[in-house]
């Protein structure tokens, strides 16, 4: 490639990707682990000792998605309508 082709695309590039998308994906990452831990300590099957199996497979697909914010939401809004 030539070096002034990269460097216009480079360019390019920078111009599409705006501040504000950086910042969100940051934010997103720091809400994404508080909820986290906030969700661990909801549904830890020591919690549920009666039903500890729900427990476990909500336990685990809040490991499986620790750093996806979306998913941890969906996961909270289950174990609010499960325990009101």
């Amino acid at each position: 490639m030539n070096l002034f082709s990269r460097f216009f695309r480079r360019i390019r590039f920078r111009r599409t990707i705006k501040s504000d998308q950086s910042i969100n994906v940051v934010d997103g990452m720091v809400k994404a682990r508080r909820l986290y831990k906030e969700l661990s300590v909801m549904a830890h099957p020591d919690k549920h000792p009666d039903d500890s199996a729900w427990a476990n497979d909500v336990m685990s697909r809040i490991v499986a998605n620790r750093h996806n914010y979306m998913a941890l939401l969906a996961i909270k809004e289950e174990i609010a309508q499960r325990n009101p």
